[in-house]
């Protein structure tokens, strides 16, 4: 059972709700709901918030956390395994350019997401994913970046200093989501939450758990966060 799918089961007992129930009151059928809980099938990202809404709760940040954890645990299992190399000798290999009709086929099958400062202003690498469907993560590739957090503020999150994380790039606050936004001329990832009127709160992850009002028309909302990855050394 995934952590995403165990806490949806956990929420709706609390509701004294079947997954009949549940799933009618989503749109989908009662197996699927029973397939997500034991997971055998996967969310997408509409379906995620219809459940949130209908249960009360923000399983968001249950499927961040869950990414981050499986990526350690990979680790962790390749680290343990002792690695043999063979001896061999060294060979001077020519440097072979690809050719630009190469990159123009590989453009429609992988797309390199660039990664930026917290800034945006400098790209430090890329990182590559395939394209399914036109798609990349479910998302259109074009408006993925990834961008490296600068400081610890959200570590009562898991996301600490040196954290990549993956970014949707949109314009659209969302309520009870971690989203980059911008003002004072500087760049942040919070989590974000609406208020009165057009107000929103910009959440830290620092223990005293600190946090700001702005109004909308005084920031840029910049993107949502889809994952954190984290380099183990």
């Amino acid at each position: 059972m995934s952590r995403v799918g165990q806490r949806i089961k956990e929420e709706r007992t609390k509701k004294g709700m079947t997954p009949k129930q549940l799933g009618k009151k989503c749109g989908v059928a009662e197996s699927f709901i029973m397939d997500i809980e034991s997971g055998r099938k996967i969310l997408n990202e509409k379906l995620l918030a219809q459940i949130s809404k209908v249960l009360g709760v923000n399983l968001e940040e249950t499927m961040i956390l869950e990414a981050s954890a499986e990526e350690k645990k990979v680790q962790e299992s390749f680290e343990e395994k002792p690695q043999k190399f063979m001896e061999t000798s060294s060979v001077k290999r020519r440097e072979v350019e690809p050719l630009a009709q190469w990159e123009e086929a590989l453009s429609n099958i992988i797309k390199q997401v660039p990664i930026y400062d917290m800034e945006m202003n400098n790209i430090k690498g890329y990182k590559s994913f395939p394209i399914i469907d036109k798609k990349v993560e479910g998302f259109n590739p074009d408006k993925l970046v990834y961008i490296h957090l600068s400081d610890d503020s959200l570590y009562q999150y898991r996301m600490k200093k040196g954290d990549r994380c993956l970014i949707y790039l949109n314009h659209e606050p969302i309520n009870g989501t971690f989203q980059l936004v911008e003002y004072d001329n500087k760049k942040y990832l919070r989590k974000v939450k609406k208020i009165e009127g057009n107000k929103i709160q910009l959440i830290e992850g620092t223990q005293d758990g600190k946090a700001i009002i702005k109004d909308l028309k005084g920031i840029k909302i910049l993107g949502k966060l889809i994952r954190v990855e984290i380099d183990f050394i």
